[in-house]
């Protein structure tokens, strides 16, 4: 059967003319690229649809996986090691502001400096981008943190460092020794609440220890408990009567009061064992003893928790005969 012949209308000649004729293997050509066109159209949009909806992973996906969960499990192992790293050095702070600054008379850094931020709130906006989950940005931070307060700790123990070499120093001025010979004082009243020993109606905070002398009398000789500096010489009427105070450095001041004679002047240096006063019944006092008050930093403390009340009486004695000086 011969193919049908087909026509087409030619505006310029206004007459129809035959159809040229295509070949039977430029059709299938075609019709071969049409098909070959959509298949790998349909390939491509059920691979699409499975990956997408059945998790099949392409080897691309899966190398990125790998690298994801290998950084992912970097950055975990390396906030463990930050936050093992915090403790360690939050404990280094606690000893040496416990520890080493106090040891040596040295005010403590205050915390809110210790923890002080570090730099504003765009400091770290170059990670957004990358950082979906926050934790490379949180690591970085707190390495950031970290960084500042080893940095001030090691300021501080280089203050530490220094002291320390001034230990001999430190030894001979902090009060370690008791203030009046144990043999000849008894002990009357120590630190902590008492009864006012005058009203005797109302409890009150004794900021000191008081010792009185055993044959009752006044006189009894005031030794200095640790080198320092004679800061203040005075008379309170209403309280501590004739008193002393002597600043040995290292945050300690020592106190006495009561007194009947001082043998030392206004800023004069004294030393540990040398007499500086007399024992009386000056100020507001109900018989003949002594006040003695220990201050480090600006507090009272517990002058017991200084002196050792058990001292051998010729280790006392060979203490203040070291610097016994001869007065007019």
């Amino acid at each position: 059967m011969s193919k049908k012949k087909e026509y087409i209308f030619n505006r310029k000649t206004l007459s129809y003319e035959l159809a040229e004729q295509s070949s039977p293997w430029r059709s299938s050509l075609i019709n071969g690229i049409l098909y070959s066109v959509s298949g790998l159209a349909v390939f491509l949009l059920i691979m699409y649809l499975t990956t997408g909806l059945y998790d099949i992973r392409t080897p691309k996906t899966m190398v990125l996986e790998k690298n994801y969960k290998e950084w992912h499990s970097k950055l975990s192992l390396l906030e463990k090691r930050l936050n093992e790293l915090e403790s360690q050095l939050n404990d280094v702070e606690r000893r040496d502001n416990n520890l080493y600054r106090s040891i040596f008379g040295m005010e403590q850094i205050p915390e809110d400096i210790r923890n002080a931020g570090i730099g504003g709130v765009d400091r770290y906006s170059y990670l957004e981008d990358s950082d979906f989950s926050g934790t490379l940005t949180n690591s970085v931070v707190k390495s950031d943190v970290l960084a500042k307060k080893a940095y001030l700790l090691s300021k501080s123990l280089d203050q530490v460092s220094l002291y320390s070499k001034r230990a001999e120093e430190m030894a001979q001025c902090v009060p370690t020794i008791p203030p009046a010979n144990f043999e000849n004082v008894k002990f009357t009243s120590g630190f902590g609440r008492r009864l006012d020993p005058v009203s005797r109606s109302r409890v009150k905070h004794h900021n000191g220890i008081d010792l009185a002398p055993k044959s009752g009398k006044q006189g009894e000789p005031i030794y200095a408990t640790g080198d320092g500096i004679v800061t203040k010489i005075s008379f309170q009427t209403g309280g501590f009567g004739q008193y002393i105070e002597i600043d040995h450095g290292f945050g300690y001041v020592t106190r006495y009061a009561h007194l009947r004679k001082t043998n030392v002047a206004k800023g004069q240096a004294v030393k540990r064992g040398q007499q500086i006063a007399e024992m009386g019944n000056t100020g507001r006092s109900t018989a003949t003893h002594l006040h003695y008050e220990v201050l480090y930093m600006g507090k009272p403390v517990n002058p017991v928790n200084y002196y050792d009340k058990d001292i051998l009486p010729e280790d006392y004695a060979a203490i203040i005969n070291s610097q016994e000086i001869p007065f007019s």
